[in-house]
């Protein structure tokens, strides 16, 4: 019983040693799924940068083949962390995690809000953002469309061009 549980005790951590480390050279858009082409990356990961250099807040789009047991809330709030996704002191950083639909596997979407940017960003929102704004794209086919209409979408709430209250009373269905 006691080797037992020393075993477990000693897997305990490498669970979260999993996570992957961010792709080099650094990058806002990390797919370690092969599931954008290049342009499509090079497109979002242009737009973030500069939104980043223009506001210090920081979108990633983190798109994994395994979430290795985590929930998918659980699995970007962990990236996000280790990660240290947002500017130091601010907690302005926001994690959009995808984990690609497989043959054998549904995928799942996520966006991750850091404390700084919730009164911007709620979590609600955050979900409407997933399911008005990527999933419809996704079902289309349209993975950097999907990304990008979900980045737009962050980057105006943030910007303050519409508050939540709005993008959600417009993205309502009935």
């Amino acid at each position: 019983t006691l080797i037992i549980i020393l075993v477990l005790l000693a897997a305990l951590p490498v669970g979260a040693q999993e996570l992957p480390k961010p792709m080099q050279p650094a990058r806002m858009v990390n797919d370690f799924a092969g599931f954008l082409d290049q342009s499509s990356a090079s497109s979002l990961e242009g737009k973030l940068r500069e939104f980043y250099n223009s506001s210090s807040t920081q979108i990633y789009v983190i798109i994994v083949d395994d979430l290795l047991g985590y929930d998918p809330s659980d699995y970007a709030t962990r990236i996000g962390e280790k990660w240290e996704v947002g500017t130091k002191g601010k907690d302005n950083g926001i994690v959009i995690l995808v984990k690609p639909k497989t043959a054998s596997a549904q995928g799942e979407v996520f966006i991750s809000v850091g404390y700084g940017l919730e009164g911007v960003v709620p979590d609600i929102t955050a979900y409407r953002i997933v399911d008005a704004d990527i999933i419809p794209a996704f079902k289309q086919g349209n993975f950097h469309g999907g990304l990008n209409q979900a980045i737009e979408t962050l980057i105006s709430l943030s910007e303050g061009e519409f508050t939540a209250d709005q993008y959600m009373k417009n993205t309502e269905s009935g």
